[in-house]
């Protein structure tokens, strides 16, 4: 059994934000996974902006054989965090009182829609740290090149529109595949 870890860094408002993916499986190597980011403009309700957006894409290889994968957010500042969730997000965010930055990735029911052999609508796939969030994947039941995301949004505080940050990290996953091809 190999086992490959791939690591991006995202400088943020409040300091190093690191996304760290390790995988399993037999005779891996580096480009059997991908881990890559873009700044983006996200779908926000009218009014509602960020001043930066960037979406982190974790794709696996449709040929090979990976039997465990796990994707982790950590932010480098002492920093207290809370946990947001929503319908089909969850997320981590912290803030300094003039600067908020918010963590997020697809609640087990959103991914439940996308992979329903996979068992998500009964597990709970998103862990919290006091400063990061990890998602572990259950690779059964999954077709074989899977793609997982977390959307880091930024804002002053206060935010141009409250809430802003929060909905620019619910973005549909098909949407996020767009902005990477």
């Amino acid at each position: 059994m190999t086992e490959i870890h791939q690591t991006l860094i995202l400088p943020t408002r409040l300091g190093i934000l690191s996304f760290r993916t390790d995988a399993t499986g037999p005779s891996l190597v580096d480009s059997d996974i991908s881990l890559r980011s873009v700044g983006f403009t996200p779908k926000l309700p009218s009014g509602m902006s960020t001043s930066t957006c960037t979406a982190v894409l974790l794709q696996t290889r449709p040929d090979k054989d990976i039997r465990t994968l796990n994707l982790h957010a950590e932010l480098a500042a002492a920093l207290d965090s809370n946990r947001c969730t929503g319908e089909f997000v969850d997320a981590l965010e912290w803030n300094d009182e003039q600067n908020l930055v918010i963590v997020g990735t697809e609640h087990d029911d959103a991914l439940y829609i996308r992979y329903p052999d996979a068992g998500y609508a009964n597990v709970a796939s998103v862990k919290y740290g006091l400063q990061s969030m990890k998602i572990e994947f259950d690779l059964d039941g999954m077709p074989p090149g899977v793609s997982f995301h977390m959307i880091v949004a930024e804002n002053p505080i206060p935010e141009p529109m409250e809430a802003s940050a929060w909905f620019a990290v619910e973005q549909r996953h098909k949407d996020v595949l767009q902005l990477f091809s």
